[in-house]
Parts: structure tokens; sequence; C-alpha cells
């Protein structure tokens, strides 16, 4: 109020002199803002409030270690806690405000350091992802003097429950003093938490107007061509509307069946071979974009497209049979590959660049290029100039394996992702699907499985156990106790999807084709369990107690989602 001078007091003006009076009321703004920050920065730097923040760290780790039953929502302790935490994050976000915009169409903000909405993901330098440091201990953080952005970091951390909890008791906190949260560290709310969410957020984008119903007619038998001709013109807004499906030739009103029919047919056959637009991983599993796609001329228009129906199946809460790479849903999600991501597309592949890093690569003669076979061609591409004159060396073997990974996740097919990008942001604002990890996507667009325990167990391998061993018999106790949500993320922890074979577990397949789930005995009880993906494989050590095994396998499945990581 103080910067905005009274314009009814105003004469006749020139815009020159409209001109200069908005420069001047823009530079008393910035000044403003100055003083502000400069005000919360001296109470943030204050020593006794920074103890006091830290203290609150210290009281809730120790909570958490030993006290985990006092801090419910219905405790006094959380409580007093609630107050504290959230004057703290209204302060950090003040202190740490970003430019923004309000976009009044959509009604929601925006951040003006949001990525452009085509750009592909970058790849993560691999030390970086090697090395990526552990949290302080609460008995190191008072002598690390910690900045700012470290203590949020921490406080929001050690402050992961309490922060659920509130947020459970009021999803509005996220759009609010907590939306901070959403913004620095989404990878600390809980996957339901991220859900409510989000269709807060798509009820608000949508809820302004009043849009027509979107009728289509399609025939069962050309169902993307159909679909394609009546909804690639569409424009954004009437993507929007609420969809109504009938098949031609058969009778029936849609209630809501046949869209959610037409949702799962359509993603069906966007895999149509026919179409050339996307391959399978190596176990014939999950999908990426093909990086021969322009063999169909219209390539690019349907994976615009195809953005726009995996996008319009989000909003309207319905669930596609599509199951992604997880290099393809990072693109989505706006999120930095790594390495790691190529074991999904081709374990051997992987295995191999893996060997490479550790190992002396002098023997091998690579150069910074790679071949390409495709329709009885054979041509090799230079991944860096000249790189075929380039030999790979222990100094620049990182560089390397970065840029093979890159070139095949993300460069060969950068168009076809940027047309996919296109059409999904038309609907949905890349920093609102951000909120979700790639694993978190999955569940989201395709949906939690129907998992038959008992299928699984009748198809169910062990190595140096037997069904009748002690571990075994707590393992499938442990399994049971979960729900439907968890069960999910063991199996994508174990399989690295969470599709169920139509066939039932009986056809899982990996790396060498079939190849059932199986248990190994791992013999170290210090160690949590491991999962190897590509062979659908779980090393469980010999835990003494069943709920030494329930805690560990927990912490395993939990640690196995990526986050994160500091790549944001």
């Amino acid at each position: 109020q103080m910067c905005i001078r009274d314009r009814s007091t105003w004469g006749p003006n020139t815009d020159s002199q409209q001109k200069q009076d908005t420069e001047a009321d823009t530079e008393l703004m910035k000044k403003a803002k100055e003083e502000i920050n400069r005000s919360f920065q001296d109470l943030l730097l204050d020593e006794e409030l920074n103890n006091f923040w830290i203290n609150v760290i210290e009281l809730v780790t120790i909570l958490n270690d030993h006290f985990p039953s006092a801090l419910t929502a219905h405790s006094p302790i959380f409580a007093r806690l609630q107050p504290i935490l959230e004057s703290f994050l209204i302060i950090y976000k003040i202190f740490n405000e970003e430019e923004v915009v309000e976009d009044r169409r959509h009604r929601v903000t925006v951040r003006r350091d949001t990525a452009p909405k085509k750009a592909i993901s970058k790849i993560a330098n691999v030390d970086l992802v090697e090395n990526q440091g552990e949290q302080p201990s609460v008995l190191s953080i008072r002598d690390l003097k910690l900045e700012i952005n470290d203590l949020f970091r921490v406080m929001v951390e050690r402050n992961r429950k309490v922060i659920n909890l509130m947020v459970k008791q009021n999803i509005g906190l996220l759009s609010d003093s907590l939306n901070i949260v959403v913004r620095k560290m989404p990878q600390i709310l809980d996957f339901e938490n991220k859900k409510k969410h989000f269709r807060s957020e798509m009820d608000t984008i949508r809820g302004e107007r009043h849009y027509r119903s979107l009728d289509i007619r399609v025939s069962r038998n050309n169902i993307f061509q159909d679909s394609f001709a009546q909804l690639a013109h569409k424009s954004a807004n009437e993507m929007k509307a609420k969809l109504h499906v009938n098949f031609i030739g058969e009778e029936g009103e849609d209630a809501g069946g046949l869209t959610r029919e037409w949702f799962v047919q359509l993603s069906r056959e966007i895999f149509n071979p026919d179409y050339a637009l996307f391959k399978t991983n190596v176990n014939g599993v999950t999908f990426m974009p093909s990086p021969h796609s322009n063999v169909n001329q219209h390539h690019l228009q349907y994976f615009k497209f195809v953005g726009r129906i995996v996008a319009k199946a989000l909003m309207d809460n319905h669930q596609l049979d599509a199951y992604f790479t997880r290099s393809f849903y990072k693109h989505i999600l706006g999120q930095p590959l790594t390495y790691h991501d190529m074991e999904d597309i081709d374990p051997s592949y992987y295995k191999n660049l893996k060997w490479i890093l550790e190992n002396d690569v002098s023997p091998l003669e690579l150069n910074f290029s790679y071949e390409d076979n495709t329709f009885d061609q054979h041509v090799i591409i230079d991944l860096i100039p000249n790189g075929r004159n380039i030999l790979v060396t222990e100094e620049n073997k990182q560089d390397y394996v970065r840029e093979i990974c890159y070139a095949k996740m993300a460069k060969d097919i950068k168009a076809q992702i940027e047309a996919f990008l296109d059409g999904f942001h038309e609907l949905i604002p890349a920093h609102l699907i951000a909120i979700f990890d790639s694993k978190e996507l999955e569940l989201m667009i395709s949906g939690l499985p129907d998992i038959d325990l008992q299928d699984l167990k009748d198809n169910t391998e062990y190595h140096n156990y037997s069904r009748d061993s002690a571990q075994v018999k707590w393992f499938w106790e442990v399994i049971e106790t979960f729900d439907q949500q968890s069960k999910a993320a063991f199996l994508q922890f174990v399989t690295g999807t969470s599709k169920v074979p139509l066939e039932g577990f009986k056809a899982l397949r990996g790396i060498g084709g079939v190849q059932r789930f199986s248990i190994h005995k791992a013999y170290d009880s210090n160690r949590l369990p491991t999962a190897h993906t590509c062979f659908n494989q779980l090393d469980l050590p010999e835990y003494p107690t069943k709920e030494v095994l329930m805690e560990k396998l927990v912490l395993s499945i939990n640690e196995g989602r990526e986050g994160f990581h500091g790549f944001r």
C-alpha cells in the first residue's frame, strides 16, 4: 500500500508521465521487498531463534526414534509442534520468495523459473549419482552452522511425519502455508497426500469455467484413428470438458463405464506396432518412444495426441493400460535421468556400463560413438563432435557413460518427447505433476494393481530357502499385512513395475523371458533386503525375528523409491 500511489487524485496525464509513474512504483516496490527480505534475514540469522529451530529438530528426532506414539494426530505434542513448524515454513517461504505470476485463467500460481514445458530431462553426472552424501546427524547440526536452506531441508525431513499429519487433516495447507514444501521437497509427502493435492489443484484448474461436454463417437475397430480425428483439433479448454463416449453400432448412454472402457482400449492401441510410435524394453513389459517412429509421417502429431490422452486420463481420474520405462516417466516429471535408468530398458547393457565404470577400459578401445542398425542400414553416430575418433579412457569414461545413456534415453527421441510433453502440458502444468516420483506416476497413470498373493506364492521359487523356512513364512505374513498401495510398492521394488501379467504371476517376465519371482537367501543379517528387477529376484537375509524382517523390508522398499536426491 505504501508503494502504490492513489490514482484517484491524478488529473489528465500523458502516456509518458504514466510510464514514469509506473517505473517509480516498481522501484518503490522493489525497495520495499528488499527491506522486508533484510528484516527476515536478520530474524532467521538470530542466534537464539536459530537455536530454537535446532531444538525443535532434536526434539522431533528423539520422539521419532524413541517415542513414535507421541507423534499422532491427537497427541498434545503434535498440537504444540504444528504452529511452531508452520511458523518456520511461513518465515522461510517469505525469505525464499520466488518471482511468481498469477495465472488468472487457471487460478494457480506459476513460477517464472519453471522449465520450458517441452524441455526433455537432463542426465546427472555419474559421480554425483554415486556420491549424494548423507544428512548431518543431530549431534552435528549445531557445529555445522547450517545455512538457512540446509536448515529448511533438515527441519522438513525430520518433521516428515508431523507435516504429513498436518496435511492429512487439512489438504489446503499445501496450497497455503506449506506450499513451500510442495515446491522444494515434495518427496517427503506421503503418496496419498500428493494425490489429494493433485486432485484439488486439478479441480481448481478446471472449476473456474463451465465447459460444455466433450462428445465423441468411435468404432471399436478403429478407436485410435477415430479418437485422433475428433480430439486432435480441440483446444486445451475444450479438452477439459467432461468426456462422453459412444461406440458406433452400440446402444446405451455413457454413465462413465464407456469412458473408462475407451481409455483402456485406446491406451492399448497406442502401442500398436503398426503405428511405430513406441518400442518395448528388453523384457517386453514397459514402453518408451521409438527413435525410428519417423517412418510414420504423422508421428509427432500422434505423440502430441498421446500426451493429451495421458493428461486427460490423469485429470479425469481414469486409468490406462499403459506402462512406460522409468526414464520416460522422468521426462514427464521433468526430473533428471541417471545411468541407472538404463537398467529398466536393457539390463545387460546396463551391466556392461557398470563394468566400464568399475574396471580399466583401456583394452576395449571404445570411442565416443555407437552403432545403429535400422532397416538393414548400418550407421555410426557420434556422441560428441568427431566422437568416433576420440578414445574412451579412464579419465573420460564417466563422460562416455553419461553421453551414451543420454543419447539412448533422451537425445535420440528428443522430438518425440517434446511432442508428447507439448500435448501433456496443455492440460497439466509441469510444476504440478512434478510432485510425484516415477513410481508414483506409474500408479497415477495405471492405477493400483490387483495383486493375488496366493498366485504370487504359488509361482515363487526359493534358493537356499524352502517354503517352510521361518524367514519365508515371516516374509509372506508381513506381505499379507500390506495394504494395496504397499503391495504395489513391493511389486515395483522387486520387478521394476506394478504391472501384473494378464496370465498371472506364472507369466512374469525378466531378462531371459518368463522368469518367476524368486527369493534367495542372503547371509549378512545386518544388510537390507535387495532386489534385482531384471531377474525378479529378492535377496532376503536370514533375520532372527519377524519384527526385524518387517522393519528391514519396509525400509528397503521405501529406500528403493527414488526421490529428490538434490537434482531437481
